[in-house]
């Protein structure tokens, strides 16, 4: 499998990772009506932490949770209206590979993926400066993620 994604779509997938460094930024790559676009979604992870560090004791800098203004778009691909084509995140001084923690969220406490079809870019940046851009796909087979080739069209 290979991820194909748009340059514009890689663009603002970078500059969201350099505009939320040293922190994680998070968000989908959707398509709808044939067009495909970013949708950064805010990363709530320091307000979890400060609200009950004891169960989440990870900060932004180096975890990520997708605030609420994910719902809508979640519940648009459940109901077909839109596709969902990948969920990204950033690794702030970090390279761009899927971690364990990244898988966990990934699966969302399940043995399988929600969204089996959509693929996970993860984008390493170091000083605001995007290093890498790495995307990851659903194997069936392994019944894992698998790093995928990333396509810019």
């Amino acid at each position: 499998m290979t991820v194909v994604l748009t340059r514009a779509s890689l663009e603002a997938m970078s500059a969201h990772a350099c505009a939320a460094y040293p922190e994680e930024c998070c968000g989908m790559v959707i398509e709808r009506d044939g067009c495909e676009e970013v949708v950064p979604v805010p990363n709530i992870q320091n307000a979890l932490h400060a609200q009950d560090p004891e169960q989440y004791p990870r900060t932004a800098a180096i975890a990520y949770t997708m605030g609420p203004e994910a719902a809508p778009v979640l519940l648009a691909a459940e109901r077909g209206t839109l596709r969902l084509r990948a969920v990204y995140h950033s690794h702030p001084e970090h390279d761009a590979y899927f971690s364990a923690e990244d898988r966990i969220q990934a699966l969302g406490g399940w043995d399988e993926p929600n969204y089996p079809d959509a693929a996970q870019v993860v984008v390493s940046v170091r000083g605001r400066v995007v290093q890498a851009v790495k995307a990851f796909a659903w194997d069936p087979a392994v019944r894992d993620y698998v790093d995928v080739p990333l396509r810019v069209r």
